[in-house]
């Protein structure tokens, strides 16, 4: 019985890291280059979404800088994935949702914690119940003046 355990526990673990890896891959390979003329200065946070799932990210920003936030989502999810941006008194800065946008370029005055929003679309055809999955990415890069 606790080889079965085992079993099933190696078995989820390798399907972890194995879908870790192929949104790293997807990260490097679609979502990178994106961020062009813009740097990314190291800041990725990726994650995987299912359809109608949202994710909160509080990133810091630094006076007179100028920015591109980007957000890059695997096609099963479909199109539409939202991005927004709020600042510290929850006043909505950005919303991508009738924009249909994935980067927002900007620049803050003064140095400031900002809350990031991403959103999956919640898909409008039923595939058997399941819930559509994918792997969603945001970017942070700087104007290398």
């Amino acid at each position: 019985m606790k080889l079965r355990y085992a079993i099933v526990f190696m078995i989820c673990l390798l399907g972890t890291t194995e879908s870790f890896s192929q949104c790293k891959f997807f990260t490097q390979r679609k979502c990178l280059p994106a961020l062009e003329p813009y740097v990314n200065n190291g800041q990725v946070n990726t994650t995987t979404l299912f359809e109608g799932d949202s994710a909160d990210l509080k990133m810091t920003f630094y006076s007179e800088q100028q920015y591109r936030l980007l957000v890059c989502a695997h096609g099963s999810l479909g199109e539409g994935v939202v991005l927004k941006v709020k600042d510290s008194d929850d006043v909505l800065m950005y919303d991508s949702e009738d924009k249909g946008e994935s980067a927002f370029d900007f620049m803050v005055n003064s140095t400031q914690d900002l809350t990031v929003t991403i959103m999956a679309p919640k898909s409008e055809e039923d595939y058997l119940d399941m819930p559509r999955s994918g792997c969603v990415s945001v970017a942070l890069g700087f104007l290398n003046e």
